[in-house]
């Protein structure tokens, strides 16, 4: 929320400050009954959520990132409604304005009520092993990617705080959120190979070893405080358009 306390040049007093909410020009919001490919992208002052569930909406808004399910806590039913969502603003509004503008439309179409929780919980530390990290630095230029599939990942120009995230992601079924405690900056190129959880155990090893062995880094199990965005009251279905 933002407020702007306007000085009144003609008296010596101060006009009240601006308590309004930020919104976007117009929000239009469509329930969707077929559930497939979800995307949220931005074009102009256009943004789109396209068959997105309430989970997602809510992450993006408050900044979430992929991989930290864990830190949003809510009715079940969140994954289950989906929307189309379209709004428009202006072109230079900021990224983080637009999730400003996107927590209104879900405060005033959805009734949402959030806080905030510190939780101790079970989480594991990324490390660096003893032997150093096995991993090569990217070139500055180079833009972020991974590309993923069972029991192999292929990351270029990834921080060890985004590869924390993906490790706290369904796709390594870990049982618990990862934390970066490597100490490391910068950006990294580096395959890694695995066997995951719940497979025969093929050629790969595990993955508390192969972050070890290929890329000299360590799972390390221990309780964390973790700052919790709690879903307080929200509605199914939002207010017409």
């Amino acid at each position: 929320m933002r407020a702007v306390a306007i000085l009144a040049l003609a008296s010596n007093s101060f006009a009240q400050s601006d308590t309004r909410q930020p919104a976007f020009d117009v929000a239009s919001i469509r329930p969707v009954e077929e559930k497939t490919d979800s995307s949220i992208e931005r074009s102009g002052g256009r943004i789109t959520l396209k068959n997105t569930s309430l989970r997602d909406t809510l992450a993006f808004a408050f900044g979430i990132a992929t991989g930290r399910d864990h830190e949003l806590s809510g009715p079940n039913w969140l994954n289950d409604e989906h929307f189309d969502i379209i709004a428009t603003t202006s072109p230079e509004t900021s990224r983080e304005d637009v999730r400003a503008m996107l927590k209104t439309v879900l405060a005033e179409r959805f009734g949402l009520q959030t806080h905030y929780e510190t939780r101790n919980e079970p989480a594991y530390a990324l490390i660096l092993a003893p032997q150093g990290p096995r991993m090569k630095p990217s070139a500055p230029e180079m833009d972020g990617a991974f590309v993923f599939g069972p029991g192999h990942l292929s990351a270029r120009a990834v921080s060890m705080t985004g590869l924390a995230n993906r490790l706290s992601g369904p796709i390594f079924n870990l049982d618990r959120p990862v934390e970066d405690q490597t100490n490391t900056n910068g950006a990294f190129d580096f395959t890694l190979d695995w066997s995951p959880i719940g497979a025969e155990q093929g050629a790969n090893p595990t993955l508390f070893t192969a972050l070890n062995e290929q890329l000299g880094l360590q799972l390390k199990a221990q309780r964390m405080a973790v700052k919790i965005l709690v879903v307080d009251s929200i509605n199914r279905q939002p207010t017409p358009n």
